[in-house]
């Protein structure tokens, strides 16, 4: 058997599972090649090279010397590399096998994400395909959609054109305007982190509960139920949040309760946000100062108040129970961690890499190292 050059690739471009149909793509000199040894058509013949095809010809019959099974063979490109698509049945075991029959003929075999940086026109183009496909909310993915679109790719061309006329100060200022993206970028596929902290009994999984629709957590008047952190992915105002229902903060707690709280401190530590709970119901107990911020809301607004509401500024009122009060605690927490969201259309860094770059670009600019900016951008 001939060798296949070790730049002829196969991927599987659909999702792992129990599915009717599969996509597997091949790109590479001797691509046609294989699939023509493989594949054979209801009727007449393939053609002995791919430049002999239109793109967008396609063919049902069989593949593989011995499975035979039911495919669909398309010729997406020809000119340049081959790049061939087979429509089989799917499902993991099938796939893998496959898989297997190229390998054995000597064709690489890599990831949709392989293939997406492999058959895309541009390295960023192929990242925000990939990073579109993570989405995890409609709004994210229309700002991704954007990106995969161009946008970041135009603001990229022309923040390099400045830097080629050696405009420094429009130069900065266009990396302003992109880097004030970076944080919403980084993310558009990563939830935010936000935690739901207090004293015990303060209805931190009530709420958790009511925000996500669902019993997620258990709640019971004993102090302490909650030991470990339980985590509920929501959307808020369209953008993914991870909401982490915590142990009840308080000296003196026996040594198992004690671990939930430092387990809580340490969830804390590292969220986005803090949402700290008191409750009309008892003297409040506000947070010492933390490094994350913090958002503050009084619970149980339903029941008669035993302290001074007034008291606190700057405060959501909320009742769990009743759901009073949960559609201006979503706004605020939306304004909170989004408190700019972009026009349509927008540039937007979308992986920590680009908004690292974008960020040490514009020092550069600052002190008028336009060499080590473009470096930076790749220009």
């Amino acid at each position: 058997m001939t060798a296949v050059p070790p730049d002829t690739f196969v991927a599987c471009l659909t999702p792992p599972g129990t599915a009717a149909l599969a996509t597997l793509g091949l790109h590479g000199p001797e691509s046609w090649a294989v699939c023509r040894a493989l594949f054979t058509p209801r009727s007449g013949e393939l053609p002995e090279s791919a430049v002999d095809v239109k793109p967008g010809w396609f063919w049902l019959g069989r593949f593989g010397e011995e499975m035979k099974d039911e495919a669909v063979l398309a010729l997406r490109r020809a000119e340049s590399v081959p790049w061939v698509e087979l429509h089989c049945h799917g499902g993991r075991e099938l796939i893998d096998m496959l898989l297997d029959v190229f390998r054995a003929r000597g064709m690489r075999v890599g990831s949709w994400e392989d293939w997406e940086r492999r058959t895309e026109a541009s390295a960023l183009r192929a990242e925000a395909a990939i990073a579109l496909a993570r989405a995890l909310t409609p709004r994210t993915a229309s700002i991704l959609l954007d990106q995969y679109q161009g946008a970041m790719e135009r603001a990229l061309a022309d923040v390099r054109a400045v830097l080629e006329r050696g405009d420094a100060r429009e130069a900065e200022k266009l990396l302003e305007s992109l880097t004030r993206y970076a944080a919403l970028g980084r993310h558009l596929t990563t939830p935010w982190r936000v935690v739901v902290a207090g004293a015990p009994n303060v209805g931190k999984s009530s709420l958790v509960n009511a925000l996500a629709g669902f019993r997620r957590s258990v709640v019971a008047e004993t102090p302490g139920t909650t030991r470990d952190v339980v985590t509920t992915r929501v959307a808020i105002d369209g953008w993914p949040v991870e909401l982490a229902d915590t142990a009840g903060v308080r000296e003196g707690a026996e040594s198992l309760e004690e671990q939930g709280i430092d387990l809580a401190r340490a969830a804390t530590e590292m969220a986005d946000l803090c949402l700290w709970l008191v409750d009309v119901s008892t003297a409040p107990a506000w947070p010492e100062a933390l490094a994350t911020p913090v958002l503050r809301v009084i619970n149980k607004i339903d029941l008669p108040p035993v302290w001074d509401l007034e008291s606190a500024e700057g405060v959501v009122h909320v009742s769990a129970r009743t759901g009073e009060g949960l559609a201006e605690l979503c706004e605020v927490l939306s304004r909170r961690l989004v408190p700019d969201p972009p026009p349509p259309g927008t540039p937007v860094p979308f992986t920590s890499d680009w908004c690292e770059r974008l960020v040490a670009a514009r020092q550069h600019c600052a002190v008028g190292r336009l060499v080590e900016a473009r470096a930076t951008l790749g220009a």
